[in-house]
């Protein structure tokens, strides 16, 4: 057993505030999911099929982040999700099945923001395109690596929208988002890091007041500091990779 892999089954095996891997929904659904699998490799693909092809919809997924529900139980629950939740759900269930996973973070270029909901694109795009600045995403570990796989966007959206998946899961291979080309890789944690998830649930909070509000809604469309998202270089620091 390597370094790498005994640190890994430690660290990222654990339940933590946000990847409950231990709430009875997860722990039934990642049964439910692998029962009959044989290999990890199996089981992670069952996973990782199941939560990318969980309906997205991140102005549903505002309405209950707003309310302070912004665990992987709640998102199993709610069943939607955006790519937060996305990633929380793919990690707690993998950590529920015995494989090690972890939170990863990108900022994406994705100007036409064509997979956000309308509301939100509207204020998220500002008059020449944001990027999303902390994008986030899955990743495992299998077979002594690392790999990296989205399940943000459900298959049948990306396809309708034209930015179909083009790498299929094989448990080696890792599947990035399609939302748009990487402009920075934010650092790979054990849970969700505190400035992130409260960032992210500042925006549903701000996002709601603007859609009741059209003084609130001038204001969140212009306001270029939220959502540039936390420092970079301040999170990272609690970074694990």
């Amino acid at each position: 057993m390597t370094s790498e892999t005994t640190t890994a089954d430690k660290a990222y095996l654990q339940p933590t505030a946000y990847i409950d891997s231990d709430h009875p929904i997860v722990l039934t659904t990642a049964r439910e999911l692998t029962d009959g699998a044989t290999t990890e490799t199996e089981r992670l693909g069952r996973i990782y099929h199941y939560v990318r092809d969980m309906p997205y919809d991140i102005l549903a997924s505002f309405r209950y982040l707003a309310h302070g529900e912004s665990a992987a139980s709640d998102v199993l629950a709610h069943g939607i999700g955006f790519c937060m939740g996305k990633a929380s759900s793919f990690v707690a269930l993998s950590r529920a099945a015995g494989i090690p996973a972890r939170i990863a973070f990108q900022a994406l270029d994705a100007p036409k923001m064509e997979f956000l909901s309308p509301e939100v694109r509207t204020l998220w795009g500002g008059p020449v395109g944001r990027p999303l600045p902390w994008h986030s995403l899955g990743e495992a570990f299998l077979d002594g690596r690392w790999i990296k796989l989205d399940a943000t966007i459900d298959a049948p959206t990306a396809t309708r929208l034209g930015k179909p998946y083009t790498v299929t899961y094989d448990g080696r291979t890792d599947i990035p988002t399609v939302e748009g080309p990487v402009l920075r890789d934010n650092g790979s944690y054990a849970d969700y890091p505190a400035a992130v998830a409260q960032w992210y649930e500042q925006v549903a909070h701000e996002v709601l007041e603007a859609l009741d509000s059209e003084a609130a809604h001038a204001r969140v469309a212009g306001d270029d500091v939220l959502w540039s998202g936390p420092d970079p270089e301040l999170v990272r620091r609690s970074s694990v990779a």
